[in-house]
């Protein structure tokens, strides 16, 4: 929450940038900001996230959409050409040759032909790790910041068909750059930015990282010098100090990317906000250009490392039905002009003339990929037998001794769990969009198929599907379902942090009946498979925790609440059904609590394990409990016999990223992304 200071902080700081008025906090005042720049209003091009200049064509994207403008008439308002939508909740731009790399967050990763200005068209998508945010690409590899799972480095020679290449795990990348081989990588909350040594992109290594006075986000490199945005909150001791006073741009040598050194930084105007929190910089001449979302455009003059001095600043205007100043997403770089992406209100053009001028790429000696491996033939492994479809494993649910698992681009897969591993049903089905978690009650299957919604199939006798019916939600991609006995509600997830309950009573006729939305994003499997006390479905939100839906008592389903909790819950914990209970990991240990628990769940005894922290997504077969840590791509075992004292098992670690894991005769089953569907050897 903010104080009382800061939010009449922010007040003043928005009026005064606007009008020109001295500030009256610490002293700054609007001249310390330099030449206050006017923005333009580009027309055509609604709410915008970030923006790209290649040659004489200006790329935007925002909502959902892709804009190509026309920017080759100098000091006038550029033209829109053309447009392509459906691309889900995008978020950066990067240009190489005739294709344009957008990342769309939980939309994963989309490669778009744009040689045809009034018709751009997708190539291909690619289903990240994660949720896609940054986005840098060096030849024929891309690299996708995705947040708590750090950078994903893909293979995209073939453009049609974007390849997994590897992970490099970071605290939190939200996005990256670089040249010749060396990665840059804006690390949010821990404040840094890291290098990392990436010229083998199956093996990359971080190689140093430099502290940063505020979160880390987007930057620059010019030659030996690497450019940093910050916002948020300082390194200050006291959180007072700190709050808000992150925001700025810091400059770095790199001639040894192993030993980055600080030569110099600015400050920007204290801000704070819990959403649209991004900032990025952009080099060309002797001005380094900075967004920073709320503040909004700053410039600053570079040509003297040592001592830079901002020399001119733009806020975006108050979009209608707001209170505020639109915050910026990202900019482009022009001659004698800046544009800026308004994340509610559309694309300014904003005229810097003499500080702005267009960003002219360096040579760069991209990494090369090593000779192709086989995406089919599972790798030797001591604790498991691995299937390996052509697709991210996302999730499993097992009906007596089938496996239906859902495979990303390799859609629905029905495997027979043996003794020995598995054996592929013959009748496997592609989704309609990559396929991100699948569910069984009786004889129908619920699949999460992102852009193809929810569907719903009969299994046949001989394990065919056959389609009855799907359902679509206008501009969201379906994650994540789950629809227990008796099979007349089932749950769903989409978006970044929404959930539907749909009426699937007649699949041919679904109908919406319930939506929620809750403070923070989903991260993997937040839904509970099973019904608890006959009568609630239940999702686990990041911060507010367990949420009863109850789906019987009433004529309509409705939540009854969350469980409450002095301190909010994390996205690595979880909910799982322990009997008619609802096992959570909370604080490193274990809690269980009754149906639609409405009491202080600090009031509940825990039980955990000395010396070990428990956390991660739960399963259980009420015997043995795996709690999977996606973001960390490990699980722990243990044996939960005896409830209150916990046996550990083992923790097992993986070149994938599990997610909720499934039993089979006692035996471990791992859905783990790109690693495959693994089952434990005996």
């Amino acid at each position: 929450m903010k104080s009382t200071w800061h939010q009449l902080f922010e007040v003043a700081l928005l009026v005064a940038l606007f009008f020109g008025l001295p500030l009256g906090v610490d002293g700054a005042k609007a001249e310390d900001f330099g030449k206050m720049l006017k923005p333009e209003k580009v027309p055509d091009v609604g709410p915008c996230q970030d923006v790209e200049l290649m040659g004489d064509r200006l790329y935007a994207i925002g909502r959902g959409t892709l804009y190509v403008l026309d920017g080759s008439r100098r000091g006038e308002v550029p033209r829109l050409l053309g447009k392509l939508t459906g691309l889900g909740n995008v978020r950066q731009i990067v240009i190489r040759g005739e294709v344009a790399f957008i990342t769309a967050r939980q939309d994963g990763l989309w490669l778009v032909d744009v040689r045809e200005d009034s018709a751009p068209k997708v190539i291909s998508h690619y289903d990240t790790v994660e949720m896609a945010t940054g986005i840098w690409v060096s030849g024929d590899v891309a690299f996708v910041a995705t947040r708590q799972y750090g950078v994903e480095i893909v293979d995209v020679s073939d453009l049609g068909k974007p390849r997994h290449l590897s992970m490099l795990k970071t605290g939190e990348a939200q996005s990256c750059w670089g040249r010749d081989g060396i990665l840059y990588i804006g690390d949010w909350a821990p404040r840094k930015m890291l290098v990392a040594d990436v010229r083998d992109p199956l093996h990359p290594e971080i190689i140093s990282e430099a502290l940063l006075d505020g979160f880390g986000d987007g930057g620059c490199l010019r030659e030996n010098i690497c450019f940093a945005a910050t916002g948020h909150h300082s390194r200050a001791e006291s959180e007072e100090e700190a709050e808000g006073r992150g925001h700025g741009l810091e400059i770095f040598d790199v001639s040894d990317p192993e030993t980055p050194v600080r030569i110099s930084g600015v400050k920007f105007p204290a801000s704070y906000h819990i959403t649209n929190d991004m900032w990025s910089a952009r080099v060309a001449g002797e001005h380094c250009i900075v967004s920073d979302t709320w503040n909004g455009v700053f410039v600053v003059n570079v040509k003297d490392l040592k001592n830079p001095k901002i020399v001119a600043h733009a806020s975006l205007p108050v979009p209608e039905g707001r209170e505020e100043n639109d915050p910026v997403g990202g900019i482009a770089l022009g001659e004698g002009v800046v544009y800026a992406a308004g994340i509610f209100s559309g694309l300014y053009r904003i005229p810097a003339p003499g500080m702005s001028e267009p960003v002219i790429p360096e040579a760069d000696d991209a990494p090369e990929i090593p000779e192709r491996i086989s995406e089919t033939t599972p790798e030797e492994d001591p604790d498991f037998i691995i299937h390996r479809p052509n697709g991210q494993v996302r999730s499993v649910t097992v009906s007596g001794d089938v496996a239906w698992a859902a495979c990303g681009a390799a859609g629905i897969q029905g495997l027979r769990l043996e003794e020995n591993g598995f054996t592929l049903l013959s009748h496997t089905r592609p989704g309609h969009g990559e396929v991100f978690h699948v569910a069984v009650t009786g004889d129908r299957l619920f699949a999460a198929e992102s852009s193809g919604g929810l569907a719903i199939y009969r299994i046949k006798e001989d394990f065919a599907l056959e389609e009855l019916g799907r359902l679509r939600l206008p501009g969201q991609n379906v994650k994540q379902v789950t629809c227990p006995p008796p099979g007349r509600f089932a749950l769903i997830h989409a978006g970044g942090a929404r959930v539907w309950i749909v009426d699937v009573s007649d699949p041919a006729k679904q109908e919406v009946v319930l939506t929620d939305s809750q403070v923070g994003l989903f991260y993997g499997d937040q839904l509970v498979p099973e019904m608890l006390g006959g009568r609630y479905l239940v999702a686990h939100w990041h911060r507010s925790g367990p949420a009863w839906y109850d789906v019987v008592s009433a004529d309509q389903p409705e939540l009854i609440g969350n469980t409450p909790d002095d301190r909010r819950y994390s996205f690595t914990d979880g909910a799982c059904a322990l009997g008619d209970r609802l096992l959570i990991t909370k604080r490193g240990r274990i809690q269980i609590l009754d149906p639609g628990e409405m009491s202080n769940i600090a009031d509940f005894p825990s039980y955990g394990l000395k010396g070990r922290f428990l956390r991660g997504r739960p399963a259980t077969n009420g015997k043995r409990l795996a709690l999977s840590r996606r973001h960390e791509q490990l699980v722990q075992l243990l044996d939960i016999s005896d409830l209150e004292n916990p046996v550990f098992e083992k923790e097992l670690r993986f070149s994938g990223h599990p997610g909720a894991c499934g039993f089979w005769q006692d035996r471990l089953l791992v859905p783990a992304g790109y690693q495959g569907l693994l089952l434990e050897k005996r």
